[in-house]
């Protein structure tokens, strides 16, 4: 039990007094808080924190989150024979 406490302290000790902060942070200045909220997105969605949030909301079985992935992936192909298409690289005679 003692050693539980000694390093919750030490921890608490560490993250004291601006040193080391958990999480993501985003430091605000000259009062410009409007910048530092963008920041802040901008760093959650880099993350991919916002994604695993939505994503944990509710259960999906792992057969719909298949056919999810199988649909997504057939999205970005499509998408991307439409830009070889209008670019001139794509030729029927190639299997692709």
């Amino acid at each position: 039990m003692f050693i539980r406490q000694k390093n919750e302290q030490t921890m608490a000790n560490k993250y004291r007094d601006g040193k080391k902060t958990r999480g993501t942070t985003v430091e605000v200045r000259h009062d410009d808080v409007g910048r530092a909220l963008r920041t802040f997105s901008k760093k959650i969605q880099d993350s991919g924190l916002l994604k695993e949030v939505k994503d944990r909301m509710a259960y999906e079985k792992p057969a719909i989150e298949k056919q999810r992935r199988k649909k997504q992936a057939r999205k970005r192909w499509e998408r991307s024979v439409e830009d070889m298409i209008d670019s001139g690289q794509w030729h029927k005679d190639k299997n692709y």
